[in-house]
């Protein structure tokens, strides 16, 4: 059995807050399950400091059963780097199409399974963001840390991680510190009070 590929057009979509004239531009991408629109809905507190706009992952699924809830996923470990080669594909032209205006920032955003794609599309393009902000994600291993640290290192990483997250423990942090701090990657950890999530105040506060 021969196994093939065609590349098709096919229509993408996103939400946003409807804020484009904000003086930045936040590119936030969900994580396994999660439906953009109301993904999108946890950074309203943002609203009058940025144009947050929320991709939906290429994958389109029912969350329980054959009914019901809808979520989205990025990529699974089936034909994974075609997926992720139309991961970069999809998020650089959605990229180009929100560059309405010169925003004072560019930051892009991965939660939980988005934060993977999120470095993979900051490492394609580093020169399309001034922040890297990985909230309660994991670092994709396959990802080749020498030659992608002068990118990174360009504006460090930002790790956000709740206290009580149920995916992430502290001996995946101790050991993210450690990779990180073998290939000279600057980040700064940021801890909440809280679970597998988006905490405003938190969020507030890296958006002064």
């Amino acid at each position: 059995m021969a196994e093939h590929h065609i590349e098709v057009s096919r229509n993408l979509r996103y939400f946003d807050n409807e804020q484009p004239d904000q003086p930045e531009l936040l590119i936030a991408l969900h994580g396994y399950t999660q439906h953009p629109k109301f993904f999108q809905r946890k950074f309203n507190i943002l609203d009058d400091r940025a144009y947050v706009v929320a991709p939906e992952g290429l994958h389109r699924f029912y969350i329980q059963g054959h009914s019901g809830r809808v979520g989205a996923s990025w990529m699974t470990k089936e034909d994974r780097l075609i997926d992720i080669a139309d991961n970069m594909n999809y998020l650089d032209q959605l990229y180009q199409r929100l560059l309405t205006q010169n925003y004072e920032r560019k930051t892009l955003l991965g939660f939980s399974q988005g934060a993977a794609t999120a470095v993979r599309f900051f490492c394609h393009q580093p020169s399309y963001f001034d922040r890297l902000v990985l909230w309660a994600g994991s670092f994709p291993p396959d990802l080749d840390l020498p030659s992608n640290a002068e990118a990174l290192n360009q504006t460090g990483i930002d790790l956000v991680i709740g206290d009580d997250d149920e995916f992430i423990k502290e001996d995946h942090i101790v050991e993210l510190s450690k990779i990180f701090d073998a290939h000279q990657i600057k980040y700064r950890l940021h801890r909440f009070s809280g679970g597998h999530d988006i905490h405003s105040s938190t969020l507030s506060g890296l958006f002064r």
